[in-house]
């Protein structure tokens, strides 16, 4: 790895309505320096066909987020991997006081956990199904989403689902 970086920040600004968490940043993220840089990702592309972007974001246009009303943040900000299970499940649960923190402060509307393993690591339980969930983080609506990496691509179709329900969801507290 060519990069010097100690790790990948935050995408949070004042005003977000969706914060979309994820497990740590993967290895060509990283050296990127971009969130979801890896060209099998599939994130920009969801958001796009969700109508969350009115276009089609690069991964180096990751800063302008904010602008659509969408932050991001992972578990785990320091350390990268070609998968989320090369961390440690501790240092994942480590990082669930430092999303509270995140939700308190910037109190977007509605929290997104793209992958359903995030669920088990902040609840230490399993994931009943996609979608709104009853539990809440740090008081704030949870939708779980299965991950947009292209290596859970089974889910593709029902991501795209779930993409579009989260929006309407997001357009619903709008009214």
């Amino acid at each position: 790895m060519t990069s010097s970086r100690t790790e990948l920040s935050d995408i949070l600004e004042p005003g977000i309505k969706l914060l979309i968490v994820g497990f740590n940043p993967s290895l060509v993220s990283w050296d990127k320096g971009h969130h979801y840089a890896n060209p099998v990702n599939n994130f920009y592309r969801l958001l796009y066909q969700s109508g969350l972007t009115p276009r089609l974001l690069k991964p180096d246009e990751d800063g302008m987020l904010p602008q659509y009303g969408i932050g991001l943040t992972n578990f785990v900000l320091h350390i990268p991997s070609a998968n989320e299970s090369k961390v440690p499940t501790s240092v994942y649960r480590a990082g669930i006081e430092g999303l509270d923190e995140k939700v308190k402060r910037y109190s977007p509307k509605l929290i997104c956990f793209n992958g359903m393993k995030l669920y088990s690591y902040y609840f230490n339980k399993k994931l009943p199904d996609f979608g709104l969930q009853q539990d809440t983080v740090a008081g704030k609506p949870l939708f779980v989403t299965p991950s947009s990496s292209g290596a859970a691509n089974m889910y593709f179709a029902r991501r795209q689902e779930l993409y579009h329900e989260m929006k309407e969801l997001l357009d619903s507290f709008e009214e």
